[in-house]
């Protein structure tokens, strides 16, 4: 099936006669999917359904909500903009931080104090970090990668990780696009 921009990121899987499964896209946002149904005697009926593809939520408590975030450079004019890093942490998915347009770049938390954590999520917006390690500090210095990835392709990241620490960053080594690095959301999970 064809449907233009993006279409290649819904898949449809035909699972009997006139029926078939759908598998949403990684990437965030609302998607509309246009059904063309023939009946073979030149007969058309079509149907259209929007979707809006969400984050999972991940058990646990998102320790970065509200805390005082900082990153090496963030977009402060253009269309939209600012685009801050606390955006990153505020618990809205209709806010996000967004870098300047070049590698490398970084965004922190500063959880207050040394804490545990057991799972990272990044909801990357289009412009998406492609190589990275998430690292823990306690003096904001002196780094440890609990994570890395050398080869992400944006939209929900989740990962399980053994972290601690009273710093968490994302550092981006390289771009997923042209554009910068932008987070809708950099949950830490206790």
């Amino acid at each position: 099936m064809d449907g233009g921009t993006g279409f290649s990121q819904v898949r449809f899987t035909q699972t009997g006669d006139g029926q078939f499964t759908v598998t949403a896209p990684k990437t965030l946002g609302v998607w509309k999917v246009y059904v063309y149904a023939y009946d073979g005697h030149g007969n058309v009926g079509i149907e259209s359904k929007s979707f809006r593809t969400v984050a999972p939520t991940p058990s646990g408590t998102n320790v970065a909500k509200g805390k005082a975030t900082t990153a090496s450079t963030y977009q402060a004019v253009g269309n939209g903009a600012p685009y801050p890093p606390s955006n990153a942490t505020d618990g809205n998915w209709s806010t996000r931080w967004a870098s300047e347009w070049a590698d490398p770049q970084w965004i922190q938390v500063d959880l207050g104090q040394s804490t545990s954590f057991k799972h990272v999520q990044l909801g990357w917006e289009s412009a998406y970090g492609k190589a990275y390690q998430v690292q823990t500090s306690n003096d904001g210095t002196n780094w440890t990668t609990v994570y890395t990835q050398a080869n992400g392709t944006g939209g929900i990241d989740d990962f399980d990780v053994n972290g601690s620490g009273r710093y968490v960053r994302v550092n981006i080594t390289q771009r997923g696009t042209a554009y910068g690095d932008s987070l809708y959301e950099f949950g830490v999970y206790a």
